[in-house]
């Protein structure tokens, strides 16, 4: 999985490089996000511009780096596309996870925390 993360002040802003983010690449990002956490800022922007196909993989995938933040942490989703969007819509997780239309708007919501 081409995943690029970039630190921030008090956060850490993850970023699919692949249009295409499912079964194949999911177990990878969830290895690489979850070390780049241990011990780091517990709030994550998830960039996923670049994503044109999402699979419930990779849902379980997000959700389970998710689960695993400590107390205080969190994950915002950003630039979701219009397919991931309704993806995101039909399996109700845009009720449960913060989207944002781009990953500067997402990483603005953490300042001043």
């Amino acid at each position: 999985m081409n995943l690029t993360l970039e630190p921030a002040e008090g956060y850490l802003v993850a970023r699919v490089e692949e249009s295409r983010f499912d079964a194949l690449s999911a177990p990878d990002f969830k290895a690489r996000l979850t070390a780049a956490l241990a011990g780091a800022a517990p709030r994550v922007v998830l960039d996923l511009s670049p994503v044109s196909f999402i699979d419930s993989a990779a849902l379980a995938a997000v959700l389970s780096v998710v689960k695993g933040l400590p107390p205080g942490g969190d994950l915002r989703l950003a630039g979701a596309s219009e397919p991931v969007r309704a993806v995101l819509r039909l399996t109700r997780l845009d009720k449960v996870l913060a989207i944002y239309p781009t990953a500067e708007e997402a990483s603005a919501s953490f300042e001043g925390r």
